[in-house]
């Protein structure tokens, strides 16, 4: 009778002790994202603040906005860019355009993730292999309106490290289709591998 009341309670004790674990598991990821939007808009304005000062930053406006906008506007309506390395080419992609990219995206750091989660990205190793990595294949408008921003001023063999603002990436609402949060800023690495312009260029297999 003992032993089976001690089974009983040893029973109790490990429910109780994994329904613990759960909720502490389940509040540090919600815990990751809490005010999210304000978290993204704190990290933008200091990202603009420093490119305001530090040469290797670089603000662009968005190509979707007026001519007429300066570069005052609101920091969500520009993207802010740091040059890795200088590309050899001497063409700059346009709106109809084809090109070849190699990219990583992540979110702005965490706690979890203090270099930021990287959700997305277009090779399969932790990091890029040129010699064995496929660029991905797209038209700037299929992409982001921030990604795109920073290939029109990208020349071939370009690398940059890009900062967009949920404004010119996946906007306010919770994206199903990607699963990216709302108001999420995205920190891209890309690289510009290739450009086929349009209706003059064949879009040829890598390699």
């Amino acid at each position: 009778m003992i032993n089976k009341t001690l089974g009983s309670l040893y029973f109790v004790l490990c429910t109780l002790c994994l329904a613990f674990c759960t909720s502490c598991s389940e509040k540090e990821e919600a815990g990751e994202y809490d005010n999210w939007k304000e978290r993204n808009e704190h990290y933008l304005d200091s990202i603009a603040s420093v490119a305001k000062t530090d040469d290797s930053w670089t603000k662009i406006k968005a190509y979707t906005l007026s001519d007429s906008l300066d570069l005052n506007g609101p920091n969500i309506y520009y993207i802010y860019v740091q040059k890795l390395e200088a590309g050899t080419g001497d063409y700059s992609p346009q709106q109809n355009d084809t090109v070849r990219v190699h990219y990583s995206v992540r979110y702005i750091p965490t706690e979890k993730y203090p270099s930021g989660y990287v959700f997305n990205k277009s090779f399969r190793g932790t990091t890029l292999n040129e010699s064995v990595d496929v660029p991905m294949r797209t038209g700037l408008t299929s992409v982001v309106v921030g990604f795109a921003t920073a290939l029109m001023h990208m020349v071939q063999g370009d690398s940059w490290r890009v900062v967009v603002p949920y404004y010119l990436g996946y906007g306010d609402q919770n994206s199903t289709a990607t699963g990216v949060p709302a108001y999420s800023t995205l920190i891209f690495e890309m690289k510009l591998a290739r450009v086929y312009r349009y209706k003059i260029d064949t879009d040829s297999e890598w390699r």
